[in-house]
This record gives structure tokens, C-alpha cells and sequence, in this order.
């Protein structure tokens, strides 16, 4: 009897230890350099409205590693998860977030991908904080409109290495403008290919600043597409959205549901970041080539 009670603690010990080294950091600056980061469009929105607890929690259950949301401010100055510039699509109210105090728009129900009404609310960026903290990774879209009240928010909870912000910015700009807090936060600057002012941020930003990625639109074809192997090897990371053609010279997500190896496109290419619309086909793909974190 105390043998078996022996083998049954080690056994205990053996599966908690695994489960334990299994569990993934919710870590900007340590995840992977040679695993592909799974970003889910204003989180799981196919299961859950956009831009919402559950679509973030969606995500959560999945696995994926990080959470892109956007970012509007009502009229009392609060923080709230909204993409478009109204409330219409996405909501049972009408006009624009700093129409209405959070109190007023917590009064309405958010709407799900096919417009009909839900139970469910709109968000402060409090409250997603809240719930990804240790659990997913977030990339605040319009961040750095709110910067002066995004960055103490994100500081005090000690969560700039969950948190990824972006932008359009040349260095220049984004260096006297944010050169106080640029050492602190993950940054990624977008850029467009095709455009000869952007290639020169590239260069830019790679001289002057250590960015965490550059995120790039390449166009419907692969006509001003670069070497993005080139880019990793200084140990920056590479992100493409798979969510529509203009993204990624036609390898979009629409694709995947008859052709899952679309997504092979962006591992020959070097792409380690892909922001998608079907974080659980991507994850499955990702999980097959041994590239999913």
C-alpha cells in the first residue's frame, strides 16, 4: 500500500511538473523568435462580438497568444473597446463613443458578426486588462491616440510586456513624441511596401530603435514584396495579416477552409506573426509544423 501511494505521488508529481513546463509566458520579450505568434482579430469575433469579454476570452480558450483590440474614449474620458469611429454597427446605440458616458453606453447591448443583438456589453480597456493579465497578450490598435492615459494604465498594473502598441509614425515623429516612455513599451511601426517613404522607416527604426517587429501590408500581388529573412536575422519580428488579399498578396484566410497550406506562404516567406480571422484553423496548421508556442 505505501508502495502504491509512492508511485501515485510520483506520478502526480511527473504530470504536474509536464504541465507545469508546458505553460506558456505571457511575455512579449520572451516568446519565441522560432515559434509563429497567433493574433486574433479583435479577438475570436466569429464566436463573440467584436471587441468584446468574450471574444478575448474565446481566444483565451483556444490558446492564442495574443489579442488585437481597438481602443475609442466616451465622453467622460474613459477607455473602451471600439473599432469604428460610430457605435452603430456594433452596438444597439447610435453615434459616436464621446457622444455618450460610460454609464449611457453600458446601457446598450453589443451586436455579434451578423448584426443581431447580444447580452453582451461594451468593455473598458480596464476591464480586458483585467481579464488578460497572465493569460494573453494585447495589441491596443489606436493605442497611441490615448497614449498619455494607455501608458500609466498599462504601467501600474506591470503590464508592458504583455502589451504591444503600433503605428504609422517615421521615427523622427514617433522619437519627439514619445522618445520619454520609447525604452519602456514594445513597439512595432507599420509599414506599407510600395511605398518608398515607408522602406525608408525600415531603415530608420532599425538604426535607431530597437522595435519589437514591423507589421506590413503587401499588396494584392507580390510585386513590391521584400526579404523578410533578411529582417529576422536582426532578431525583429515579422507581421502579416492573413485576414484579407491586399494583406498578404491573396494568401488570405478565406482561402483556408478549402486550402489550409495558404498558410504555408507565410512560414516561406518568414513571416512570424500572422493576425487572422481563424485563429483555430491557424493554430491547428501551426500546431502540424511544430510552430505554435
Amino acid at each position: 500500500m505505501i508502495f502504491n501511494n509512492k508511485i501515485n505521488t510520483m506520478f502526480f508529481l511527473a504530470v504536474t511538473s509536464l504541465f507545469t513546463a508546458q505553460k506558456k509566458e505571457i511575455s512579449l520579450s520572451k516568446f519565441p523568435d522560432d515559434k509563429v505568434m497567433v493574433v486574433a482579430h479583435r479577438g475570436d469575433w466569429r464566436e463573440a462580438p467584436e471587441n468584446s469579454v468574450w471574444a478575448i476570452k474565446k481566444a483565451i480558450e483556444k490558446g492564442v497568444d495574443m489579442a488585437e483590440i481597438d481602443l475609442a474614449m466616451t465622453k467622460d474620458s474613459i477607455l473602451i473597446l471600439m473599432h469604428d469611429n460610430t457605435i452603430d454597427r456594433t452596438t444597439t446605440g447610435k453615434g459616436k463613443p464621446s457622444d455618450f458616458t460610460l454609464e449611457e453606453i453600458k446601457k446598450m447591448n453589443l451586436r455579434d458578426g451578423l448584426g443581431v443583438e447580444t447580452q453582451m456589453k461594451v468593455p473598458t480597456l480596464e476591464e480586458v486588462l483585467e481579464l488578460s493579465d497572465g493569460k494573453i497578450l494585447l495589441n491596443l490598435d489606436k493605442g497611441f491616440d490615448y497614449i498619455k492615459q494607455v501608458y500609466p494604465l498599462v504601467k501600474k498594473r506591470n503590464m508592458l510586456d504583455q502589451i504591444l502598441f503600433k503605428g504609422h509614425e517615421a521615427y523622427a515623429e514617433f522619437n519627439s513624441k514619445y522618445g520619454d516612455i520609447k525604452k519602456d513599451i514594445h513597439y512595432m511601426p507599420i509599414i506599407r511596401l510600395g511605398s518608398e517613404s515607408d522602406l525608408k522607416n525600415i531603415t530608420e527604426y532599425l538604426k535607431n530603435y530597437k522595435v519589437y517587429g514591423f507589421e506590413f501590408t503587401i499588396g494584392k500581388t507580390e510585386k513590391n514584396l521584400i526579404n523578410f529573412k533578411e529582417i529576422r536575422a536582426k532578431k525583429v519580428k515579422v507581421w502579416v495579416n492573413s485576414l484579407w488579399p491586399h494583406h498578404n498578396a491573396g494568401n488570405n484566410d478565406d482561402k483556408v477552409l478549402d486550402n489550409p497550406k495558404v498558410y504555408d506562404w507565410y512560414i516561406d516567406k518568414g513571416v512570424n506573426i500572422i493576425q487572422t480571422d481563424r485563429p483555430k484553423e491557424l493554430i491547428l496548421f501551426l500546431k502540424n509544423k511544430n510552430l505554435f508556442y
